[in-house]
């Protein structure tokens, strides 16, 4: 599969991935909706307080394991080496196991600790429950993580897309048979195991298979210092990803504000996958495989061009964000979650803005200073829980998501800081100025046009006018390079309608016209 790591196979599966992505996600805002609508504030926000709770769990379950596999096994199939490749599945899915096991054990000693408000006397049930879930998605997502190091991104794309289409038919049916909480529950727990199946049988059909041959010494000890740093790493991230700001509001303050939260969050990271996932997803096993082939002057030169990509996407993100955020919670949810708007808003903003954290998080993942991603983690821990200790008991939601923006913001400059004398990165920060620029124009018309008409569905129409504008702006701006532009007009030949379209504003455009600016 070595061929999923050129560019045209990058672009494949990126297209793949972006398919599954507007599948699931769509899928996951109607879920979301459905369940609100049906259950109302309260019942809400216990089942999005379980749902974040087995999601935690498969985290710390997996830790290490996922990007110790999509990192090693894509360098190692970079270099040639399949039979290692095959023996490493093999090692890390025996002590997967062993881990989630552990996980199963310390999660029911600890439970009188992190059982939300609401749940008393139902606490085994509790329990039982995230247990059941967690096992087989932590099983189901470690070994899409191996499948992306062999290159088969359709494990992915396919199991996401099958698994959420299953849950959203009996989220719909048990909403029209007004169904309890505990019947939603249950239901979950069953896709949740049906994602263990589904593995299964895709492992088969890709022909991806563990190796019987003991994994070689040196390779071993080379991966279990990765793992160690990794897994505490990841154990600590675990706890800073807005874990310590939706424990506290289960925890002080109520069911109906955890839902509030959870709608926040899950609406503006539908938006972030939408415009990115894509990308977000072979990035990581692109530079591993970069590094294996090429060494740092390859992930470098890969890295340059992620930025800019990256930097457009956050722009997209951040000013639909803004301008769809009321119409959009009110159409969803209803007026009973009328006050989740401006904690889309402010979200949406600080996610957009942040959107280029990814490049740098993935290149840090393929770089082995752990030292540094350890202490990193370390301070984006204490940060966080210092943050949300100070301003959700007074704030609530708007404490809990000023307190992830400070603590991203603060963890963020260092990281970048640090890749950029690691790699020699030089930044280009003129491409940023000019998305900002691009931001800054698209916004002024739009918001122009709902002051000038005002109205909901006004709200729609500045969309489509910021996006439309936002466009423009870059082109103008100079945003693109001639490769970018020439790669667009090489996919546009391939589809004779978009060439019509495409081809005579491109053959225009200065970047291309100009030999001299071909660098």
């Amino acid at each position: 599969m070595a061929g999923a790591f050129t560019r045209v196979g990058a672009l494949r599966a990126a297209a793949v991935m972006t398919l599954s992505t507007y599948v699931t996600v769509a899928l996951g805002l109607v879920v979301s909706a459905i369940l609100a609508r049906s259950l109302g504030p309260d019942d809400y926000g216990r089942y999005a307080y379980l749902l974040w709770l087995v999601g935690l769990l498969v985290t710390i379950g997996n830790h290490g394991f996922p990007i110790s596999a999509t990192r090693h096994i894509s360098e190692l199939k970079g270099a040639g080496q399949n039979t290692e490749a095959a023996s490493l599945y093999s090692w890390l899915k025996k002590w997967q196991w062993t881990s989630l096991l552990a996980t199963a054990l310390i999660f029911a000693v600890c439970m009188p600790f992190v059982e939300p408000i609401g749940w008393s006397g139902h606490s085994l049930l509790f329990t039982a429950l995230c247990i059941l879930c967690f096992v087989p998605k932590a099983f189901f997502f470690f070994h899409t993580s191996v499948a992306k190091g062999h290159g088969a991104f359709w494990v992915e794309a396919s199991g996401n897309m099958l698994m959420s289409i299953l849950y959203t038919i009996g989220v719909a049916v048990l909403a029209w048979s007004h169904a309890s909480l505990m019947a939603n529950l249950w239901w979950f727990a069953a896709i949740s195991a049906a994602h263990m199946l589904t593995m299964a049988v895709m492992l088969r059909r890709s022909e991806i298979r563990g190796s019987s041959i003991p994994l070689p010494r040196d390779l071993r000890a080379r991966v279990q210092v990765h793992m160690r740093w990794t897994s505490l790493q990841v154990f600590v991230a675990a706890l800073s990803n807005r874990t310590v700001e939706t424990y506290l509001l289960g925890r002080l303050i109520g069911p109906a504000e955890v839902g509030y939260f959870a709608i926040a969050t899950n609406l503006v990271r539908g938006g972030i996958e939408l415009v990115s996932s894509s990308l977000t997803t072979i990035l990581m096993p692109s530079l591993a495989h970069a590094r294996g082939a090429g060494g740092v002057a390859q992930v470098n030169a890969i890295m340059q061009d992620t930025l800019r990509y990256f930097a457009v996407l956050g722009g997209l993100t951040a000013g639909l964000g803004w301008l769809l955020a009321e119409p959009g919670v009110n159409l969803l949810y209803g007026h009973r979650y009328g006050t989740v708007a401006h904690a889309v808003q402010v979200m949406s903003v600080i996610s957009g803005f942040f959107l280029i954290e990814a490049p740098f998080s993935s290149v840090l993942a393929t770089l082995d200073d752990h030292r540094f991603k350890t202490g990193l983690s370390v301070l984006y821990f204490g940060l966080s829980a210092a943050f949300a200790l100070w301003l959700v008991p007074e704030h609530g939601i708007m404490g809990a998501i000023a307190a992830n923006g400070l603590t991203r913001m603060t963890t963020f400059l260092l990281c970048a800081v640090w890749v950029k004398r690691r790699l020699g990165l030089v930044v280009p920060w003129m491409d940023a100025g000019r998305a900002l620029i691009s931001v800054a124009g698209a916004m002024a018309l739009a918001s122009g046009l709902i002051y000038l008409v005002g109205g909901m569905l006004i709200h729609w129409l500045a969309g489509v006018v910021y996006v439309i504008g936002f466009i423009c702006m870059t082109l103008l701006t100079g945003l693109w390079k001639p490769k970018d532009i020439h790669l667009l007009n090489k996919l546009a030949q391939r589809f004779p309608a978009a060439a019509k379209v495409l081809a005579p504003i491109l053959s225009r455009m200065p970047q291309v016209a100009d030999p001299s600016q071909r660098s």
